[in-house]
C-alpha cells in the first residue's frame, strides 16, 4: 500500500499521478479496442486507427406516437430523471417534459422573451439547460446564432404546474459566430452551407458544437470556450468525414463516450450513429470511431434527437416525416425509440474533471457536479484542471485502485491536505 500523508502542497507543471508501477518501455501506437478488427494488445497509445465490421442496428420503438404537441421533436435530453424535448424552428419557445412510458407531455415550460428561430438541440450540465437556436440551413447567413441557458431549478413541480414560464431574468443568452466563416456571412441557397448546426453537448466547462455540413457530408467540432452569457467565436477543432448529415449528439454520463446521430438526404434516407470513445481530452475524433448503420427513413422517419439515460442506454426521437414517392405517400409518425450500445463499445474510461476552485468534496467544483467516489476504480481517471488562479484541495481521505490515475494539467495546483492511498 502506497500512501501520501498530509500536509503536502505541490505545484505541478505537468504530472500524472499513477500509483501502479509500470516498467519503462517504448510506446506502441495503434488500436486499443478489443472489439475492433485491428486490435493490438501490445498497444499503449490509441491513435484512432481502429476499424470495425459493418454493423447494422435497429433501435426498438418505445412510444408510437409521441404526443402531437411534439410533431417536430428536434432535440432530446435527460434531466431530473425525465426526458425533455421541443419543436423545430417556428415552434413555440418552449420545452416539454415527456413521460417515456406513454405519449403524454407532463409539463410545458415556456421561455419568456425567447424566440424559436430554429431550435435544434438541447443539453444539460447537471444544473442548467442549454437550448441551441443555431439552425442555419435556410441560407447559411444567420447573424443571430445563440444558445439560451437557464437553471433547471427554476422549473417548478409538473404536478402542480403543468404549464409554467421561465422569467426572462433567469435566462442567459450566449451568442456566437463561427471564427472561420467570412463576415458578414453571404447568403446561399437553402441546404447549401457548411455552417448549419443541429448538435451540441456540454463538456469540461465548454460548449461543443457539431456542424451539419451540406457541402461535404462531414461534421466539424467547434468549441465555445465559456458557459456564460456573452458574444463569442466558435473555434474549430477537427473534422470527421461522416458521409451523412449530423443532426444530434450526446455524451454518456461521466464517460469518454460521445454519440452522433444523423442521416443521408439522398436515396432512401439511411440513418447512422457514430460512437466516439477513448479519445484524448475533448478531441472527440481522436479516439475510436465506430459507425452503426440504422434503418432508412421509411422506418426511422427523420431522427433528430438523442440522449443517454445511462452509460450505454438512451433514447432517439424523430420528427413526423412525410414524402411523396411517385404515386405513394409515405408518412412516419413522430416516435420515441430506445437504444442500447453496450455490445458495441468496450468498457469506457470514466473520467472526472475538477474545474472549480477549492475543496475536492464540493460538487460544484466538478464537471456535471459529479464528485469521484472513493475508491477510484482501476482504469478510471481524475483530471485536475482548476480555473485559472484556482487550486484543487484534497480535503478528505481518498483511495485509488491500481491502474487508476490522477492527472494534473499543466500549470495547475493540486493541494493534498489529507491521506491519499493506493489499495
Amino acid at each position: 500500500m502506497t500512501s501520501i500523508y498530509p500536509p503536502l502542497s505541490i505545484r505541478i507543471l505537468m504530472a500524472v499521478i499513477v500509483f501502479a508501477h509500470v516498467p519503462g518501455q517504448a510506446q506502441v501506437y495503434g488500436c486499443t479496442d478489443p472489439l475492433a478488427n485491428n486490435y493490438n494488445k501490445l498497444t499503449t497509445i490509441n491513435n484512432g486507427s481502429c476499424t470495425y465490421n459493418v454493423t447494422s442496428y435497429t433501435p426498438p420503438v418505445k412510444v408510437d406516437p409521441i404526443s402531437d404537441t411534439l410533431i417536430e421533436s428536434s432535440g432530446l435530453q435527460m434531466a431530473g430523471n425525465f426526458l425533455w424535448s421541443f419543436n423545430d424552428g417556428g415552434g413555440k419557445a418552449a420545452i416539454y417534459r415527456i413521460d417515456t412510458l406513454t405519449k403524454k407531455v407532463l409539463q410545458s415550460v415556456y421561455l419568456q422573451g425567447a424566440t424559436n428561430v430554429d431550435w435544434e438541440d438541447i443539453a444539460f450540465d447537471g444544473a442548467n439547460f442549454y437550448i441551441g437556436d443555431f439552425g442555419n440551413n435556410a441560407n447559411g447567413a444567420r447573424t443571430d446564432l445563440k444558445i439560451y441557458k437557464f437553471p433547471f431549478a427554476s422549473i417548478p413541480s409538473y404536478i402542480s404546474n403543468p404549464v409554467t414560464t421561465i422569467p426572462s431574468n433567469k435566462i442567459e443568452v450566449i451568442r456566437f459566430s463561427y471564427s472561420n466563416q467570412p463576415q458578414p456571412p453571404q447568403p446561399t441557397t437553402a441546404n447549401n452551407t457548411a455552417y448549419d448546426c443541429e448538435a451540441m453537448i456540454i463538456d469540461s466547462g465548454k460548449i461543443h458544437l457539431f456542424t451539419k455540413n451540406w457541402l461535404a457530408l462531414n461534421t466539424t467540432h467547434y468549441i465555445i470556450n465559456s458557459l456564460s452569457a456573452g458574444t463569442y467565436k466558435a473555434m474549430p477543432v477537427d473534422t470527421l468525414a461522416t458521409n451523412f448529415l449530423v443532426t444530434a449528439a450526446d455524451k454518456a454520463p461521466n464517460q469518454k463516450l460521445v454519440v452522433l446521430l444523423g442521416y443521408q438526404v439522398t436515396g432512401v434516407g439511411n440513418h447512422f450513429m457514430y460512437l466516439l470513445s477513448n479519445y484524448t481530452g475533448t478531441k472527440y475524433f481522436s479516439g475510436n470511431k465506430r459507425r452503426l448503420d440504422l434503418p432508412n427513413a421509411a422506418i426511422m422517419g427523420q431522427a433528430e434527437g438523442i440522449s443517454f439515460r445511462t452509460d450505454t442506454y438512451g433514447y432517439i426521437s424523430n420528427e413526423r416525416f412525410s414524402r411523396k414517392i411517385g404515386t405513394f405517400n409515405l408518412t412516419v409518425a413522430q416516435k420515441l425509440r430506445s437504444f442500447n450500445i453496450g455490445n458495441y463499445v468496450s468498457q469506457p474510461v470514466i473520467s472526472y474533471t475538477f474545474t472549480g476552485n477549492g475543496n475536492w468534496e464540493l460538487a460544484t467544483n466538478w464537471a456535471d457536479n459529479n464528485i469521484p467516489a472513493s475508491p477510484l476504480k482501476s482504469g478510471n481517471q481524475v483530471i485536475i484542471n482548476p480555473v485559472d488562479g484556482g487550486k484543487c484541495i484534497l480535503n478528505s481521505d481518498y483511495i485509488i485502485e491500481a491502474g487508476a490515475s490522477i492527472i494534473v494539467k499543466q500549470g495547475k495546483q493540486f493541494v493534498i491536505n489529507r491521506k491519499l492511498e493506493q489499495h
